[in-house]
């Protein structure tokens, strides 16, 4: 598709600007970034392999480079000024504010003669004139200043209607009208031989993001999911081709990579009002260590134990999918094709479907929330998903949002939202603190966790809790009593049960410990 850049002629009473001339500069390629984006322009040069070219102000002038530096010499690109460029898509709003501009000036005249003529009525009287012809004379006047003033009154309705449509065109061509307008740049030099020329440039008017719709089976494990992107660019061509999509930009100034020694020291001595404070708030965050506030939606993926797990893999390239995905080392980039004008207006492109299948699991963690999450878990994940916001549905349903995370190829959990009808209540058993002359200090603690199921089917859920590590070997941990025995207790003390409950009911789990540890200390959660 040829791109025409044409500079639109300004009609007004006084003047008009010649439009510039047609190139055969055309767009054969557009790489999208975060924020920004780079167009790969081709060119055809003429006869005598002499070229010029001019593309929109909205590029950065630094940024524009011959693809293969040997195809042409003297390459030059210089910014030059002209008047407001108007692109193409835009041309028909420019003509509709050209014609309100010029409606409210037509009714402005109007309202003038009309107010003319009410005062020179006001003011008007015959100089000589019998009593019956002075009566005639006063009831026309006074009919035809009546007539005047309802014309007024209509014509300022339609007046302020003008103005107010007027100022809605003109922030709707201001929101669309590309960058630098009033500036173009000029690209010039010599080819060296008959093949067509690539030059890219690079313009801040551009922006894309990923969406997502995941629908999972729980009877299946089946995630049916459709990735979209949404995107605009403000640089005022239209285009219509291939476009790939960048998760992050090229990186700059690369270096070397150095680890500098690391040294340690002593810690310089607390002042005594300071340390006795600190041992004061030392029994109120031991309290609320163990309960942690409902969680954000953006937490709600990276639970403990890893509940959005990330094993970041070296692979060359997806498995191949209806998206065409591609992955590197130094990027995650997905590639589309559709039209995209230059105005600024939002597109949205379906990139087709992902195959994805998971394990659903249902994990309650009652130190951070009541309600279960309903998580599906993919050990064999083939393909690494762009970050993106993404709407979630379980068998049929809305069940809520989420955020994406970039990560690879390996095993991943994605949340899917919450079961409200599965719950975990958390309790503390009578805590106890007091000191052995064997031992020196000892705190004695437990808890007991409630899991209800009020849901009309059997369900299998997995529940995890903690129990504190030391951290000093001065602190001895002794469990008393842990019903039932977990499934797993990993090497950081986090408790793993698998349970199956049935409708209707609650099942009780209780865990009791004790914490030795010198006289004269107080312990600490961290």
């Amino acid at each position: 598709m040829k791109i025409f850049l044409i500079t639109l002629i300004l009609f007004t009473s006084l003047c008009a600007v010649p439009a510039y001339a047609e190139t055969d500069l055309k767009i054969a390629q557009i790489d999208m970034f975060p924020s920004g984006a780079k167009f790969i322009f081709e060119l055809t040069p003429d006869a005598q392999k002499n070229f010029q070219a001019e593309i929109p102000g909205a590029f950065d002038a630094d940024s524009i480079r011959l693809v293969n530096p040997n195809s042409a010499r003297d390459f030059k690109a210089l910014v030059k000024t002209r008047d407001d460029w108007t692109p193409e898509s835009l041309k028909a709003l420019k003509a509709q504010i050209l014609s309100h501009e010029e409606l409210i000036a037509n009714l402005n005249s109007k309202k003038a003669a009309l107010e003319q003529t009410k005062n020179l009525l006001s003011e008007a009287m015959p100089k000589e004139a019998d009593a019956n012809n002075l009566l005639n004379y006063i009831k026309e006047a006074e009919n035809l200043k009546l007539r005047t003033e309802t014309e007024l009154a209509e014509l300022k309705v339609k007046l302020d209607d003008a103005n107010k449509t007027l100022k809605r065109l003109k922030n709707d061509f201001n929101l669309k009208a590309p960058a630098n307008s009033n500036k173009f740049i000029e690209l010039t030099g010599t080819a060296i031989n008959n093949k067509n020329l690539l030059i890219e440039a690079f313009t801040n008017s551009a922006r894309w993001y990923p969406e997502y719709t995941m629908q999972l089976d729980t009877s299946t494990g089946e995630i049916k999911t459709n990735m979209y992107v949404k995107l605009s660019q403000r640089t005022g061509l239209d285009y219509n081709g291939l476009i790939i999509f960048h998760t992050k930009y090229p990186d700059e100034n690369v270096s070397t990579p150095r680890v500098n020694p690391l040294r340690v020291g002593f810690k310089p001595k607390e002042e005594p009002k300071l340390k006795a404070r600190a041992m004061a708030g030392t029994a109120n965050y031991a309290m609320s260590a163990m309960r942690a506030p409902d969680m954000r939606r953006s937490e709600m993926m990276m639970m403990e134990d890893g509940a959005m797990d990330t094993e970041p893999e070296e692979f060359e390239e997806a498995a191949p999918l209806a998206p065409v995905m591609k992955a590197t080392l130094a990027d995650n980039s997905v590639q589309g094709s559709g039209l995209l004008t230059g105005d600024g207006s939002e597109a949205e492109f379906n990139l087709g479907e992902i195959k994805l299948t998971g394990k659903p699991e249902l994990v309650l963690i009652p130190d951070q929330r009541n309600t279960a999450w309903i998580l599906a878990k993919l050990d064999d994940i083939t393909t690494p998903l762009i970050p993106g916001e993404a709407k979630l549905f379980v068998d049929g349903q809305p069940s809520g949002e989420t955020d994406i995370p970039e990560y690879g190829i390996g095993r991943s959990k994605i949340a899917f939202g919450y079961a409200p009808q599965l719950s975990a209540k958390k309790e503390a058993m009578i805590e106890k603190t007091g000191s052995s002359w064997l031992s020196g200090g000892v705190f004695t603690s437990g808890y007991t966790i409630q899991v209800t199921n009020s849901m009309a089917e059997d369900k299998k859920v997995i529940i995890k809790d903690r129990l504190p590590i030391p951290t000093d070997e001065k602190i001895k941990l002794e469990v008393n009593k842990i019903s039932p025995e977990p499934q797993e207790r990993d090497k950081e003390n986090r408790l793993t049960w698998e349970l199956e409950v049935k409708s209707g009911e609650t099942v009780k789990i209780i865990v009791d410990y004790k914490l030795t540890y010198p006289s004269g200390e107080t312990l600490q959660y961290k």
